[in-house]
């Protein structure tokens, strides 16, 4: 009965962790995703023209340099709402795993 418990604890534990390192690979993605936005938008800020050329695939659109730097904070906003959700997930998996280790802990011992 032990045993059971102790290798259904351990696939438990082997499933979060997992699932930790993906919200962790998530959030620093993101974290990127915000960076470059930030970076792009001060940069955008110090041009003196009015229109910029943006990306948009293989070609490149002629905009209006405020409504690029709009786009920009919005999808910033979007990026630290997603980085929001993405915490509470990795702050309750971690304290799954701290939980499941110490419950593994005193079956071990017992």
């Amino acid at each position: 009965m032990s045993k059971d418990i102790v290798q259904e604890m351990a696939a438990s534990l082997r499933s979060t962790r997992a699932q930790l390192d993906v919200v962790n690979a998530q959030i620093a993605q993101l974290e990127r995703q915000r960076k470059i936005a930030q970076v792009t938008t001060k940069e955008l800020d110090s041009y003196p023209v009015e229109q910029v050329w943006r990306s948009c695939g293989k070609m490149f659109i002629l905009q209006d340099k405020e409504k690029y730097t709009e786009d920009l904070s919005r999808d910033e906003k979007t990026v630290e709402e997603q980085m929001k959700a993405l915490k509470i997930k990795q702050n309750y998996l971690q304290t799954t795993v701290e939980n499941t280790v110490e419950s593994l802990r005193r079956v071990v011992q017992q």
